[in-house]
């Protein structure tokens, strides 16, 4: 029997059928067009559209918020409106299922764990790379949450001392160098060109050889990379799994291979290397979905 993941981002909840294999299908798609109880009752209804013509064992939710690792209980979903939301609680009443609820990134960093770029590996590092950096780590076949449930909240390692400020209200937060913002951030700082800039534009200037361009993308590759030798450093990972939109894009991967050869000159220090992440938009279904059913002791199949 297949449990049912739920993913909800910033402006659309996407579900689907997961099977033990890490198959899904009955993959849908909505948008988001609330906050609070809207938003509860959007996801209720995503829920039972499911659950009124197919046997499913559990559900997972995957959202952008904090979720307390003991309560789970969702501290803070800022984009949802939900602060101290019991909603696994609230959600396996309403529906008469067990329901988990995780971080997103956390999902996706399962879901690549057991069924993508990290399977057949006892660790994993996920580090999505778009507007800023998310990831999850999966440590002995275990998913680190943390004590507050805010483990691998990998965007926000103080990279640089005194160094830009950042949303989360400390400064030199790793994302504000090695982002997709941070890409467009720089591009402005040097002056690149008059005018809104995108993160495409500088790629597709520096593939072409403008020199200014290939600059802004070697910073951002470079604090990208001095970010993953400080994570090897302290985790040995040997390999971390990149994804998100510029975390995909192959052009500044390589900008990326580039920046790590060189923070590894001799082979006296384990040398981390970036491979994509293989289950794309589906990896937070996919993740919430199995977790549940792990957690949960689902034979599902």
């Amino acid at each position: 029997m297949p449990s049912l993941g739920i993913d909800i981002g910033g402006t659309k909840i996407a579900s689907g059928l997961v099977h033990s294999d890490g198959t899904v299908h009955e993959v849908r798609s909505r948008p988001v067009t609330g906050m609070g109880e809207t938003a509860l009752q959007q996801v209720l209804d995503v829920a039972r559209s499911y659950l009124a013509v197919h046997p499913v064992a559990h559900v997972g939710v995957a959202l952008p918020g904090g979720v307390d690792p003991k309560t789970r209980v969702v501290t803070t979903a800022p984009n949802l409106g939900w602060t101290d939301m019991s909603l696994a609680q609230r959600l396996s009443a309403a529906l008469d299922r067990q329901v988990h609820v995780e971080n997103d990134a956390n999902c996706a960093a399962w879901a690549e764990h057991r069924f993508g770029a990290g399977r057949g590996r006892t660790n994993t590092v996920l580090i999505t790379i778009g507007t800023g950096i998310g990831g999850g780590l999966v440590v002995s076949n275990r998913l680190l949450v943390g004590h507050h449930g805010l483990g691998a909240e990998l965007g926000h390692i103080p990279l640089v001392i005194g160094g830009h400020p950042c949303k989360c209200g400390a400064s030199g937060c790793w994302e504000q160098y090695a982002s997709g913002s941070a890409l467009r951030a720089e591009a402005r700082r040097r002056n690149w060109r008059p005018g809104p800039v995108t993160g495409e534009e500088v790629l597709r200037a520096a593939a072409d050889g403008d020199p200014a361009a290939v600059h802004i993308v070697e910073w951002v590759s470079g604090h990208l990379a001095h970010g993953l030798t400080t994570m090897a450093a302290f985790l040995d990972p040997g390999e971390v799994v990149l994804g998100g939109g510029l975390g995909s894009d192959k052009r500044f991967v390589e900008y990326v291979d580039t920046a790590l050869a060189a923070f590894h000159p001799s082979s006296s220090r384990g040398h981390v290397t970036v491979r994509p992440a293989e289950l794309g938009i589906h990896s937070g279904v996919i993740g919430a979905a199995d977790l549940a059913a792990t957690i949960h002791g689902s034979a599902h199949c």
